[in-house]
């Protein structure tokens, strides 16, 4: 969407009515205190600016407006060319400087040009949230659950408390804490991972704080642990409910002051790192029953976050599927209308791990004809080992939970993809799907997919 900033009825008319004939979506607004509100209303792709215009006039006073419309693109117009104002319109961010009046083909070109930057760095955007991990789309969805799950983390992630996460197997718990890192004040230092429950019990007082050359059989020269590694950043614990009695109360030290005595050391020494934890297990039940000590849980519960099941939030299915096709797949691939139904009506006891694991066994093994990949329900229950169908017969589907739940799981992958098929362009992606722009950004409010 294009936002044109003039005070111009007439120049406003004719270069709105020429951008729309060239595809474009136009909102027009009279003044710059319009313009401000407009845009933070939605946010427009490119701004053309008229830097002449109430309530000032003068073209210096609108230069004031242009860091107000970051990131777009910004694109001043004014009748006063000179050179001097046109550095400084780029000085305070102006992307580009056109004079009155504006030759109708350089602004084809100009806005065209914008439009592409816009849409580059929104796709880089996307690609940068995507690097946070190897299974950072686990963290997707539009549920009420992952939404507060989301919100939570962008809130508790600047503070220094410690964070239990607790949920199901396959949910997400270390991508968790990866946003809780990345979003925090230490996100220059390093994200260091440990799973509690894969460690030799006899080895994990070593792995977490280091030992000196000679401290036991084996230990040929001084090494740091992982407490001395995460120093400054973020130590993540899998698994607590994995760890041994003994390194309970060692742990239970530590958390208190930040000291820690590495094997074979008589000195102690100080880190000073963030601790989220992580687990399946019922902690409070472990506690009960004296396999988890009390005092340790407290320390470790600064602030509780719970990862949902997918069986909770079956309306991320879709979703998440898409995503995992659209980076399994090399090329065009889709899932059938009977694979849809397939996924939103199976239980995911493993979770997004599962989900992520069916797709991408899919994926591979599918056939690909002339337009691409087409996973078929057929194909899904063969990579989860539910059915190997003969040759020609139906697949052994489930029923859908509702025809109103199957509708909406299909209706939310189909947008999905026209977004990412359009670069996220609502204009074209609403005529791709036959739906007005409006009625698209409605559907998508409704979604949480804005």
């Amino acid at each position: 969407m294009i936002l044109l900033a003039d005070d111009e009825p007439a120049f406003q008319r004719l270069t709105a009515q020429w951008l729309r004939s060239l595809g474009h979506d136009v909102e027009t607004v009279g003044d710059g205190d319009a313009a401000r509100a407009a845009f933070a209303r939605l946010p427009a792709d490119v701004v053309l600016l008229d830097l002449a215009m109430p309530p000032h006039h003068a073209p210096e006073a609108g230069l004031a407006l242009i860091p107000a419309f970051a990131p777009a693109p910004v694109v001043v117009m004014t009748g006063h060319a000179d050179h001097a104002l046109a550095l400084k319109a780029i000085e305070a961010g102006a992307w580009d400087f056109l004079a009155k009046p504006v030759d109708p083909d350089m602004l084809q070109v100009v806005v065209a040009r914008a439009v592409e930057r816009a849409r580059l760095a929104r796709e880089v955007a996307q690609l940068k949230a995507q690097s946070v991990g190897s299974e950072d789309m686990g963290l997707a969805g539009s549920s009420p659950q992952m939404t507060a799950l989301r919100d939570l983390v962008r809130r508790v992630a600047p503070t220094p408390l410690p964070v239990l996460v607790l949920g199901p197997s396959g949910t997400g718990k270390e991508l968790v804490a990866r946003a809780l890192h990345q979003a925090s004040p230490r996100a220059a230092r390093p994200l260091v991972p440990i799973h509690c429950g894969a460690v030799p019990a006899d080895l994990l007082e070593s792995e977490l704080f280091g030992h000196l050359k000679g401290s036991f059989t084996g230990a040929h020269a001084d090494r740091p642990g992982l407490v001395e590694t995460a120093s400054g950043g973020t130590l993540f614990l899998d698994e607590i409910g994995e760890m041994p009695a003994a390194m309970q109360v060692k742990l239970l030290r530590f958390l208190a002051d930040g000291t820690y005595q590495p094997v074979g050391a008589r000195a102690m020494r100080k880190a000073d790192v963030r601790v989220v934890a992580a687990t399946h297990r019922d902690l409070q039940a472990a506690v009960a029953d004296g396999s988890f000590r009390e005092d340790l849980y407290y320390r470790l519960r600064g602030v509780v976050l719970r990862t949902p099941s997918l069986d909770e939030r079956p309306g991320d299915v879709p979703l998440l599927a898409a995503l995992f096709l659209r980076r399994a797949a090399q090329g065009e691939a889709r899932f059938t209308p009977d694979a849809l139904t397939w996924l939103t009506a199976r239980r995911w006891p493993g979770n997004v791990r599962e989900l992520r694991a069916a797709v991408e066994c899919a994926a591979a093994l599918a056939p690909r004809g002339a337009a691409g990949i087409a996973i078929a329900a057929q194909d899904l229950a063969f990579a989860t080992g539910e059915a190997i169908a003969a040759p020609g017969a139906p697949p052994a589907v489930q029923p859908p939970q509702s025809l109103e739940a199957e509708i909406a799981a299909l209706e939310r992958l189909r947008i999905t993809e026209a977004l990412e098929r359009t670069g996220h362009n609502h204009t074209h992606a609403a005529r791709e799907l036959g739906l007005s722009r409006v009625g698209l950004l409605k559907k998508m409010d409704r979604m949480g997919l804005r």
